[in-house]
């Protein structure tokens, strides 16, 4: 139950809710991620994508850069399911395997560049998912990922619960559940800025998200 323990699994309740209710709401942050990485990426590079949840984040940026191929990857079965009915239209430019953040099930050194969106709050072990991330990248590959800001702004909370598929009677409960049992255990900055210089990167960074309750990090690989 993630109300419990926000790392746990989540089930086939729980990943179809998210599916139709809240993973529409996480666009105005994934677009800002996009904004910044895209442009980053080579020609015909292959990312990868942590926590793919139902695969829209994948979907969206294969629409945008159809030179790209995509892999994600994602601990709930059901969402992978959905995000391969999803992904049809692709023909295998775009894939979904079943696979835990904290054991990649990729060699060293497969990627050029890797994110992850909204998924680092529940991995058991923070630093050890990252540190995966780091090993499948290229050397020089770019790792980005957006998380809930624990010290989020109350009005970029009511913005966010805003956009989600939910009866507007429900919103102030939902808000209270999302501070307390979603911000609450994720990451602040000065916690991302510490996760990011653990990393083997040559650079990153770290900021808030604009009108968003979100944390962008940000890093290049350490060249060869």
């Amino acid at each position: 139950m993630l109300l419990k323990d926000i790392t746990a699994p989540y089930g086939k309740l729980e990943s179809y809710l998210y599916d139709a209710l809240i993973a529409p709401a996480v666009t105005n942050m994934r677009d800002r991620l996009e904004s910044a990485l895209l442009p980053l990426l080579p020609e015909g590079a292959h990312l990868l994508d942590v926590g793919c949840g139902g695969g829209q984040n994948a979907i969206a940026i294969a629409r945008r850069r159809p030179d790209v191929n995509i892999t994600g990857v994602d601990l709930s079965p059901e969402q992978v399911e959905r995000a391969i009915s999803r992904s049809r239209e692709f023909s295998g430019r775009v894939r979904f395997v079943v696979g835990s953040a904290l054991d990649l099930p990729f060699a060293n050194a497969s990627f050029d560049a890797v994110l992850s969106v909204a998924s680092l709050k529940h991995w058991p072990d923070k630093p050890r998912g990252l540190a995966e991330c780091v090993r499948v990248l290229r050397p020089g590959g770019g790792l980005a990922v957006v998380e809930v800001d624990r010290g989020c702004r109350d009005e970029d909370v009511h913005r966010f619960i805003d956009e989600w598929r939910i009866i507007p009677f429900l919103r102030p409960g939902a808000r209270i559940v999302f501070r307390n049992f979603v911000a609450g255990p994720s990451v602040d900055l000065d916690d991302a800025r510490t996760l990011m210089a653990a990393l083997p990167l040559d650079t990153y960074e770290v900021r808030r998200i604009p009108e968003t309750p979100g944390i962008l990090m940000m890093g290049r690989a350490r060249q060869a």
